[in-house]
């Protein structure tokens, strides 16, 4: 069965988020802010602290400049010093701006009614996803009530060609975004049914971009089957996607037309929402 999802072209005026033609413009251009980035990064990356050798490793600096950034990243409220295990976990700053963003988002504001509604329906974990740099990002997460669950958390990033949520956005990027980040990012094996072939995932995505949603059938997570569809701006640009996603036994064929119906539905209006709210809507 084949959904479609009506919208414009994306206009050829709007800019691309990075010069994908020179890849050092893109590249920090100070040192320390990206070493600092580096640390707070691998930091986030553990479940636990992390002491200062293994994150001077982590990072490839040696300890004194990683103790240097790390002790500047603590006065700052980036960092917070632990006692034990001995080591560094993210402080308060990161919270604090994190709740910011999220409540200065459009997306997530117009967003949050029907993901509850979809959760509430389907029963199944349901993610609002955003383009973000090499990766899409979860920017919130309504957990399926099931013992067995699909599980992501806000914050967390999802792969562009082995999520459905990333797929959902990464089929509307212009060719010359997608092949720009095939170079630089690369296309990891998730598990062996993920897509890490150029040519099969531009053919999967040409596939996604007729039917109006994306698949991610084991391809991200062993046992779980997601659907995922793409949420466009003000300008038709492609501004997030929804997916919903469960154990693979449970998303029987009558439950993938339920979820896709649901899906086409709430991104439709998601997207007509975004459209109203633009400054220059006339609304």
């Amino acid at each position: 069965m084949f959904y479609n999802v009506e919208r414009s072209p994306t206009p050829k005026e709007i800019p691309p988020m990075l010069d994908y033609a020179r890849p050092e413009a893109n590249e920090p251009r100070i040192q320390s802010l990206a070493r600092a980035d580096a640390i707070l990064t691998a930091v986030m990356s553990r479940p636990e602290p992390i002491g200062l050798g293994a994150l001077s490793e982590a990072v490839g600096l040696n300890k004194t400049t990683v103790f240097n950034l790390a002790e500047s990243l603590v006065v700052l409220g980036f960092l917070e010093r632990t006692s034990q295990p001995k080591g560094y976990r993210l402080g308060l700053r990161c919270l604090e701006l994190g709740r910011h963003v999220a409540k200065t988002l459009p997306l997530l504001e117009v967003s949050r009614p029907s993901l509850r509604e979809l959760c509430q329906k389907t029963g199944e974990t349901v993610n609002l996803a955003a383009p973000y740099l090499h990766e899409a990002i979860i920017i919130e997460a309504l957990q399926s009530h099931h013992a067995v669950r699909a599980t992501a958390y806000a914050g967390s990033r999802s792969n562009y060609h082995s999520s459905a949520c990333g797929k959902a956005i990464l089929a509307q990027f212009p060719l010359e975004q997608r092949q720009w980040l095939y170079a630089s990012a690369g296309l990891k094996r998730m598990t062996e049914h993920t897509i890490c072939d150029v040519d099969a995932l531009e053919a999967e995505l040409a596939t996604v971009r007729e039917k109006g949603f994306a698949i991610d059938n084991q391809e991200n997570e062993i046992g779980a089957y997601c659907l995922a569809m793409p949420i466009f701006g003000p300008f038709n640009e492609i501004a997030g996607s929804i997916s919903v996603s469960g154990v693979i036994q449970r998303m029987t064929p009558q439950l993938i037309d339920e979820v896709v119906a649901l899906l086409q539905h709430h991104t439709g209006s998601i997207s007509q929402a975004l459209r109203r709210s633009s400054p220059g809507s006339g609304r």
